[in-house]
């Protein structure tokens, strides 16, 4: 009987030690490993949205795990694995968006710069033509200064965001490339409406001029 005691309680604590919580450190560490693939692939700057909803998860996550951690004891850690799921999903949602929308912002710079670039050579034709009738240009109110400085500055905005988009930095040169379409084409309409436009050979030459792209 004795010995029949002893062995009823070693397997009452043998299951009490089953049921016991269970930290899930696997599940975590996973978790962050998926997050930190996320950063890698910038989901702050091409998936803010899901991004945003990762961290919240995360900070929900550890929220509980201080909680449970806290305790003496009845730790219980139910709801910490629930909101570690959710956080895993969360992550791989950011890290998949992020993805998707860096190379479709990549596809977008590529043509936005051969654009940009033909739309430039273009209203450079016609700055030149302006300057060189600088009579007709001062009729049309038309500050060449200010017009050649907005050249020269577009034309040092264009390699700057050539030189990001070959570095990866998708996101910098879709926002200058956009920016700088529209200044652009502000100019060439001032510029045609004064009656200047690129000789067609400067207007052929920019449309077959290739833009840098990333490789």
């Amino acid at each position: 009987m004795k010995y029949l005691k002893v062995v009823s309680l070693v397997l009452v604590a043998l299951l009490v030690a089953s049921c016991a919580a269970q930290l899930p450190q696997k599940d975590i560490d996973a978790a962050n490993a998926i997050m930190s693939e996320a950063e890698a692939a910038k989901a702050d700057v091409y998936a803010p949205t899901e991004y945003q909803a990762a961290v919240d998860a995360k900070a929900a996550m550890e929220a509980e795990l201080a909680a449970q951690n806290a305790k003496q004891s009845g730790k219980d850690y139910k709801q910490l694995t629930e909101l570690v799921k959710a956080y895993s999903q969360a992550a791989t949602a950011a890290k998949n968006a992020a993805t998707a929308n860096a190379e479709a912002a990549k596809n977008d710079v590529a043509t936005l710069l051969t654009d940009v670039q033909n739309a430039f050579n273009t209203v450079k034709a016609e700055a030149e033509a302006a300057a060189g009738d600088a009579k007709k240009a001062k009729k049309a109110k038309l500050d060449l200064n200010a017009i050649n400085a907005q050249i020269a500055n577009e034309e040092q905005a264009i390699a700057a965001a050539s030189s990001a988009n070959d570095s990866g930095d998708y996101a910098t040169a879709k926002t200058s490339l956009t920016t700088l379409k529209d200044e652009i084409a502000t100019l060439q309409s001032s510029l045609e409406a004064a009656g200047f436009t690129a000789p067609a050979a400067a207007t052929t030459d920019a449309a077959a001029q290739p833009a840098t792209t990333n490789q």
